[in-house]
């Protein structure tokens, strides 16, 4: 008799908690702000799958949709329907970079934007100067001089490698990118980092060659013996192109 009391309160519970909630959403669903809500009709935007050949791959990109529930909530939260409290849900690609973080990324799916890696404090300190986004490729902590900039642990030994980490990771400087050639890659492949081979190499030699193959979505690499004048028609090629530049951290995003 007592399982049977049991029983029935434990029913009772979740019978209560059901049609509670199913009241909360009948009250939310008449609510002025989840029609307007409703009547955006916010298209679903399909994931991308990242795109893979042999050891390399291109990343995809997430999908999005309109999650209404929390969108409302935001919204009753401040008062009235504001288009700036949406809230989305990410879908995720059904083939997606962080499935596969033993490829080489070689490419972003970013075909208006590029990144320039650099390994020269001259270039590090004219891009940061000018106010363009730069990623650089450090052995030392002192190299860190900029806020303009984002930082790639370039220690190919081991154990500098894991020191100069500990360092990037406290100070939340840590973006888990590592440079192919210019990292420790079995230290990157445990830590499960992103593995990066740079789309487009320029140097003093190959300058006026390679600047006309660069196109959105390269990963450019700016070898020390460019001058800062050689970095000025870098830069000139790139807008004329209509491209912006931005962090390698933001290319290699899903």
């Amino acid at each position: 008799m007592k399982k049977i009391k049991y029983l029935f309160v434990i029913l009772l519970g979740v019978f209560s908690f059901y049609f509670s909630d199913q009241a909360i959403l009948f009250v939310e669903n008449k609510s002025p702000i989840m029609k307007q809500v409703k009547a955006l009709q916010v298209e679903t935007i399909e994931p991308v799958n990242a795109i893979i050949e042999d050891d390399t791959i291109i990343p995809g990109k997430n999908g999005s949709k309109l999650n209404e529930r929390e969108s409302y909530l935001k919204m009753n939260e401040f008062g009235k329907f504001n288009e700036t409290f949406l809230v989305y849900d990410y879908i995720k690609p059904e083939i997606s970079l962080y499935d596969h973080l033993d490829k080489v990324i070689v490419k972003s799916n970013r075909i208006d934007e590029v990144a320039l890696i650099v390994e020269s404090e001259e270039h590090a300190t004219y891009l940061a100067k000018e106010n363009i986004k730069y990623t650089k490729v450090i052995k030392e902590k002192n190299e860190i001089k900029s806020e303009t900039g984002e930082y790639i642990n370039g220690n190919f030994d081991e154990e500098a490698f894991h020191k100069l980490n500990g360092y990037l990771k406290k100070n939340k400087l840590n973006n888990k990118i590592c440079l192919i050639n210019r990292s420790n890659r079995e230290s990157c492949e445990e830590l499960k980092y992103f593995l990066v081979n740079p789309s487009v190499k320029l140097n003093h030699t190959n300058l006026a060659e390679k600047k006309k193959t660069i196109e959105g979505g390269n990963f450019i690499y700016l070898e020390s013996n460019l001058s800062i004048s050689e970095l000025k028609l870098i830069i000139t090629q790139i807008k004329y192109r209509n491209l912006t530049i931005n962090y390698l951290s933001e290319l290699i995003k899903e």
